[in-house]
């Protein structure tokens, strides 16, 4: 009997493998939130230099090591950047258990100086040592945008005045309203809908997988 019985339990080891084998190919991998999205390797972050609401300088380099998020915005405008801000807040309060850094990007550096940065910061309550907000040249963010991000140049739009505190008025200055996950090597994962609710709570969401893949 014994004889018997030991054929049949290797063979039933054997069988229970190959099944678990089987299964692990039919089973789709669950893919990493650090997987760039579709076309992302046409999309890159070029070297730039800015400066940060501290008057610091803000370089590529600050990217690398980390994931940020990133946005473009400028502090008179009333149009789709207050509800873009509210989503940056957004990010950085749901994600504050994390090493995830924001940066938003001024679109407007002869009203964004480091000064009126600091003091928009304050009004959005972020905290500058995880949200940071940069300016300069208006041909570095232009480079960014387009060269890099392979997204449109601002735009100022004369039909669109804006009123400024203390009299006097700008033109509105059309932007992209993306949010963009970058990764630790400074590469482009995603691009979404800053403006979109649904996709910025899935933006936290694959952030802060993200972060925990690489911790």
């Amino acid at each position: 009997m014994a004889r018997v019985v030991i054929p049949i339990v290797l063979i039933s080891a054997v069988l229970a493998t190959a099944a678990v084998g089987v299964l692990s190919m039919l089973r789709p991998e669950r893919p990493s939130a650090l997987t760039p999205d579709p076309n992302m390797d046409l999309l890159s972050i070029p070297t730039f230099e800015l400066v940060d609401q501290d008057g610091e300088p803000f370089t590529r380099d600050h990217f690398l090591g980390k994931i940020t998020i990133v946005d473009f915005f400028f502090s008179n405008c009333p149009f789709i950047c207050p509800p873009m801000s509210r989503h940056m807040k957004r990010c950085q309060d749901e994600l504050a258990d994390t090493g995830v850094r924001l940066l938003s990007i001024s679109v407007d550096p002869e009203h964004d100086t480091p000064e009126r940065l600091r003091e928009y910061a304050d009004e959005l309550g972020a905290n500058t040592d995880r949200w940071r907000f940069a300016t300069g040249d208006r041909a570095e963010v232009t480079k960014i945008l387009t060269e890099g991000l392979l997204l449109a140049a601002p735009t100022e739009n004369a039909n669109q005045p804006i009123n400024l505190e203390g009299g006097g008025q700008m033109s509105n200055i059309s932007h992209p309203s993306h949010f963009i996950l970058v990764g630790p090597s400074a590469e482009i994962i995603s691009l979404i809908n800053g403006l979109d609710q649904a996709h910025v709570d899935a933006l936290i969401r694959r952030t802060k997988a993200a972060w925990d893949e690489i911790n």
